[in-house]
């Protein structure tokens, strides 16, 4: 499935340089409703959900992808007023890849504290993981859970070829970047082809659209002979370590 995960000039071509995404920990996203859909009016069960939220954010964050690269208002909100870019990623369908479901009410409380962990099943935890007020709609948005692993400096960073690669950057039409210093970014043979095109306003919508009158270019992948002699050198190295 192709993704796209939105950011600034700075924070983007520190991603394509060290070829990771950093992670969002689920206390320093934007919504303060994040993990908590229902309706809390009961002072016992606000107790209970903050335990919830305590569970399923302690060792895991998430990436944030949207489904379009062409909306104006993600664009302005997560790519610095279009000064930014927006990163294309094939990524691999899994349980931990989920659809934000958005609504327009906060949802019924489950919790009955007459039951075993107090109706604390598997439809409940996945409702907080994934629905959001319909307010965010706009962003179309799709989560990847990860686990906090890979820590620097207090910052936690998902590796490209943990389930996604990167196909595409597409620089902001503010962006001050050119396909050039972009393209050093990226580097020589990355693991796929990676297109580097240029957004712009939209003549007849209101939405972006890439910019024809900058040329594409493309980046070529490694070929399958230099990735198989890679999982060759890694199978020998990691045989050697026992």
């Amino acid at each position: 499935m192709l993704l796209y995960y939105y950011t600034g000039k700075q924070w983007g071509m520190k991603s394509l340089w060290e070829r990771r995404l950093k992670i969002a920990k689920y206390e320093d996203l934007n919504d303060p409703f994040e993990l908590l859909p229902f309706i809390q009016t009961d002072r016992e069960a606000r107790r209970y959900y903050k335990t919830v939220v305590r569970v399923l954010s302690a060792n895991h964050g998430v990436l944030c992808f949207s489904k379009s690269w062409r909306s104006t208002l993600m664009w302005a909100h997560y790519a610095e007023k279009h000064t930014g870019m927006c990163l294309e990623f094939e990524i691999e369908e899994n349980q931990f890849l989920t659809k934000i479901d958005y609504v327009n009410q906060r949802l019924d409380s489950p919790i009955d504290f007459t039951k075993p962990l107090h109706s604390a099943d598997e439809s409940m935890l996945v409702r907080c993981l994934n629905v959001k007020h319909s307010g965010w709609q706009y962003e179309k948005e799709y989560r990847l859970r990860v686990s906090l692993n890979d820590e620097r400096d207090g910052i936690y960073y998902n590796p490209f070829n943990n389930g996604m690669q990167l196909r595409r950057v597409i620089i902001g039409a503010r962006c001050t970047l050119t396909n050039v210093e972009v393209a050093e970014a990226v580097g020589t043979e990355p693991d796929a082809d990676v297109r580097i095109s240029t957004a712009r306003a939209a003549h007849g919508s209101f939405s972006m659209c890439t910019d024809q009158t900058v040329k594409i270019h493309t980046i070529t992948g490694k070929t399958e002979e230099i990735k198989k002699q890679q999982r060759l050198a890694k199978a020998l190295l990691e045989y050697g370590g026992k």
